[in-house]
């Protein structure tokens, strides 16, 4: 009698002398099918965009650092170094044969040539990248490793897949907290007499909004950038494109504000704010 065995691939499992059928990464009792794709960061489709954003507004994470048109591009437009690739994990219903999005895990992939293992991807922006719903956490976690396993160049994945949860973010300044910073000289460095009647320049704060106002305002702020910070954002072509893009899309949403401090008639800092409402954040911010 021919032994049996089991050949994963591509969330089907097929036995020696019988048909192909799901891979389910559950328990055989639960009816479900999963399935595990594996992108890059350019190649996520609209569709599973919008499903994206479905678990976020489901898990009330609000965070637009954890948005795909924030993380994507930041997947896409890095340094040099290791690969990063997007796990989308689905699950169909077997009554309805529906699919949900139940899991999305960017993932830093090892080499192509050389293995290795892979992880979690956790930008230094964002408080978390990964995004799972809680109650399919566990098998999300084994159909991922089932789908690593059985790539051309099997894998195993390190660390593990934790449920979403709402990131607790340190808030960066913007120019409007910058503006009503208080600006006193200490006596002993005040120079010069100021003439009779005359006035500190009044500090003004310019809000842009609006996606045809908004491309020529980031390429103002990044001008100012070029000219007050010690690395600028233009000099580094990775960090410049992700700055562009993200604009880009979120202006495109109406879901991108900048701001700029004037004073006596020149622009002294600017804020790129990211999301929209009580939800919005200071993503860059340049000042002289």
């Amino acid at each position: 009698m021919a032994p049996r065995f089991t050949v994963i691939q591509g969330g089907l499992s097929v036995e020696a002398g019988g048909a192909a059928k799901p891979s389910t990464g559950r328990a055989p009792d639960q009816a479900a099918a999963w399935r595990v794709d594996l992108h890059r960061p350019a190649d996520v489709d609209a569709a599973s965009v919008s499903a994206w954003r479905a678990m976020l507004v489901r898990n009330a994470v609000t965070d637009p650092l954890r948005d795909p048109d924030h993380l994507l591009p930041l997947a896409q437009h890095r340094p040099a170094g290791r690969r990063v690739a997007i796990a989308l994990v689905w699950d169909r219903d077997a009554e309805t044969g529906r699919e949900a999005l139940q899991g999305v895990v960017p993932l830093a992939m090892p080499d192509p040539v050389w293995g290795g293992r892979a992880r979690p991807w956790q930008p230094a922006e964002a408080e978390a990248a990964a995004l799972v719903e809680r109650a399919a956490a566990e098998a999300v976690d084994r159909a991922l490793r089932e789908r690593l396993g059985a790539l051309r160049h099997p894998c195993r994945l390190v660390g593990a897949v934790e449920p979403a949860r709402p990131a607790q973010r340190t808030r960066l300044m913007s120019v409007a907290d910058l503006s009503a910073l208080p600006r006193s000289v200490p006596a002993a460095n005040l120079i010069g007499i100021r003439p009779a009647g005359w006035e500190a320049p009044v500090a003004e704060i310019r809000t842009v909004t609006g996606a045809q106002a908004v491309r020529d305002a980031v390429e103002t702020f990044l001008t100012l950038d070029a000219r007050t910070a010690r690395r600028p954002i233009i000099a580094d072509p990775a960090e410049a494109s992700l700055v562009r893009v993200v604009s880009r899309l979120f202006g495109r949403r109406g879901a991108l504000r900048v701001e700029f401090l004037r004073r006596a008639g020149d622009i002294v800092a600017g804020t790129l704010h990211l999301g929209t409402g009580a939800a919005s954040v200071p993503w860059r911010r340049a000042r002289a």
